[in-house]
């Protein structure tokens, strides 16, 4: 049995709102619990990571601090030029800020410090 296959409605939903509720699949939220659940897919892992982060304004700072703090540490000027890209709302600044990430891995940045690629990555299903 996988990590995925033990996780159940009443781990995950405990702690959420109704918002990050309401952007569950209905297979997952409501229903009796006496019945077998399958297990949830990566993409229903990566909806509900992205509720629980969008549902916690703390939760975005501290992914903020530490994306920051890695790629000005990887390469300050790359970083600055991405982050005036970003600030500018250029329409190349997810591109740029998408390649410094997957460099940063190439180089061998240790991986508990960059952050897991589905947040960057291109949404599932064509996305919001």
């Amino acid at each position: 049995m996988t990590k995925l296959d033990s996780i159940r409605e009443d781990t995950i939903t405990a702690g959420l709102s109704s918002r990050a509720r309401c952007a569950l699949p209905p297979d997952i939220v409501g229903g009796p619990l006496s019945y077998p659940r399958s297990p949830l897919t990566e993409e229903q892992v990566f909806r509900l990571l992205r509720c629980a982060i969008k549902d916690d304004d703390e939760l975005v700072d501290q992914i903020i601090d530490q994306v920051y703090e890695n790629i000005v540490a990887f390469d300050y000027k790359r970083a600055e030029s991405v982050i005036e890209l970003i600030v500018r709302r250029s329409v190349t600044a997810k591109w740029a800020f998408r390649a410094l990430l997957k460099d940063m891995r190439e180089v061998g940045a240790p991986a508990a410090a960059l952050p897991a690629m589905p947040l960057f990555a291109a949404k599932p299903h064509g996305g919001d």
